[in-house]
């Protein structure tokens, strides 16, 4: 019986242009998790929303691995570059993650996983389904923090350089962490959203099930940035948007095949 696909994305904005693009369903009518048939070259698909962060990502991903019979998990979504020379809509495209101590904990290391070698053939062929559709694409380490995001300038310098690292998220080690311990390969199929020349708005933290910023912060930070906040907010739903139409292209096209 052929294995299904399984796309894990942190928020709900980020998943439904894929699910819309792949033409899925929701499952029990949940906004959370969603599936699409096989058809053509594209596997059975499951897509379901982490929420945000290292252990919610892990959960969801045990949970869902135990219902779905994956033969290819992939952590889709947005990172951070923490160094330059990256643009925004450029996807990190491969199997290697960092996982970082908490603040208190100075944001040491506590473990890496690198399946870049062991998980080529998969990397590889969402490279080519990248460059099919249009997407340029880049190979690096992503860190993972799992308490707070990182806003400090300063900081993603310093966590850039002590890592060897040039982007960072907060979930993909907990999907890769899952899927190790299922046996199952997996990919990071990430699209970049903000840079250090074009940071993210502090909305603050956001709301850890949807993923999206807490209606009172975000109301604020509109009131605050009245100029800006019109193009700015539009441009991240543009950039969520195309992202979610490629992604979905590259699923259908069977680039993400098990």
């Amino acid at each position: 019986m052929a294995k299904s696909l399984l796309v894990l994305i942190e928020g709900t904005d980020e998943l439904l242009p894929v699910a819309k693009g792949i033409g899925a369903k929701r499952i029990d009518g949940s906004i959370y998790h969603w599936r699409a048939d096989a058809t053509g070259d594209m596997p059975e698909t499951y897509i379901s929303c982490t929420g945000v962060g290292t252990q919610r990502s892990y959960e969801c991903t045990k949970k869902r691995i135990a219902e779905t019979n994956p033969g290819l998990i992939v952590s889709a979504g947005t990172f951070g570059a923490i160094v330059g020379g990256i643009d925004q809509n450029e996807w990190m495209c491969n199997a290697k993650t960092r996982m970082l101590g908490d603040v208190a904990e100075k944001r040491a290391m506590r473990e890496e996983i690198d399946h870049d070698t062991e998980h080529a053939a998969h990397v590889q062929r969402l490279r080519e389904g990248c460059e099919r559709v249009g997407v340029k694409w880049l190979e690096g380490r992503l860190i993972c923090v799992g308490d707070v995001p990182l806003f400090s300038e300063e900081e993603k310098a310093e966590l850039a350089k002590a890592n060897d690292a040039v982007g960072v998220d907060m979930e993909t080690f907990g999907i890769a962490q899952a899927a190790k311990e299922a046996g199952i390969p997996w990919v990071t199929a990430r699209v970049c959203v903000d840079t250090p020349t074009i940071p993210l708005p502090d909305f603050g933290a956001l709301n850890h099930t949807t993923g999206r910023p807490y209606y009172g912060r975000l109301f604020k930070w509109i009131f605050l940035h009245p100029i800006k906040c019109v193009p700015t907010l539009y441009g991240l739903w543009k950039l969520v948007n195309v992202y979610g139409n490629q992604l979905a292209k590259i699923i259908r096209r069977g680039y993400l095949k098990p």
